[in-house]
C-alpha cells in the first residue's frame, strides 16, 4: 500500500490486533508553542500496489487512508488542527501530518515576590524515527452524493484547492 522513501519509516502494526499501521517521522522536528508544521512521514502511496491487487477504478474511487496523532503526542499537547488526516489514494506525494502546538505552561516564578507566575511556552521535539501517527485505510461512499469530477490531481498538500 506504501511506497518506502526511508527505511527507518517502515509502517509497522503495533499489534496483532491494531486497526492502523504505525507511521514514523522522517526528520528530526522542534514544534514550538503555536507552531504548526508538517511532519513528513517517509512513505507514500503506491498506486502499483493498488492496481496490482484491486479493481483499480473503483477501489480509488471508494477509499481513502485517515491519518491519526498518537495518543503519545497528544499527551505531549499536539493536535492535528482539522481532527484528522484524510489522505486521497491519488495523492502522489510524500506523506506528511499536521500537527500544532497550542500549548502554554505556567510557573512560579522563584526570583519574583509574591509567588506570582509567568508564563512560558513548552515545545514538543520530534526525533526521526519516532512514532508519530496511525494510518488507517477507510472506505466511503462519497460516489452516492453524486458529484463527478474528471480532474486528474497534479500536485501535493492543498492541490485540489479552492478555485471556483
Amino acid at each position: 500500500m506504501f511506497k518506502v522513501l526511508d527505511p527507518i519509516c517502515e509502517p509497522k502494526r503495533a499489534t496483532k490486533h491494531s486497526a492502523g499501521v504505525d507511521l514514523f517521522a522522517r526528520e528530526d522536528i522542534i514544534i514550538q508553542a503555536g507552531e504548526t508544521k508538517i511532519v513528513p512521514l517517509g512513505v507514500k502511496i503506491d498506486v502499483n500496489y493498488i492496481r496490482a491487487d484491486m479493481l483499480y477504478n473503483e477501489f480509488m474511487s471508494s477509499h481513502y487512508i485517515a491519518l491519526f496523532i498518537r495518543s503519545s503526542l497528544a499527551v505531549k499537547g499536539l493536535i492535528i488542527p482539522n481532527g484528522q488526516g484524510v489522505i486521497d489514494l491519488d495523492y502522489p506525494e510524500e506523506i506528511g501530518l499536521i500537527l500544532h502546538n497550542p500549548i502554554k505552561t505556567k510557573m512560579v516564578n522563584p526570583y519574583t515576590r509574591g509567588g506570582y507566575t509567568d508564563v512560558y511556552f513548552k515545545r514538543v521535539n520530534i526525533a526521526k524515527g519516532d512514532k508519530i501517527a496511525q494510518a488507517m485505510l477507510m472506505e466511503h461512499k462519497s460516489y452516492l452524493m453524486r458529484y463527478e469530477s474528471d480532474v486528474v490531481r497534479a500536485g501535493g498538500f492543498g492541490s485540489s484547492g479552492e478555485k471556483r
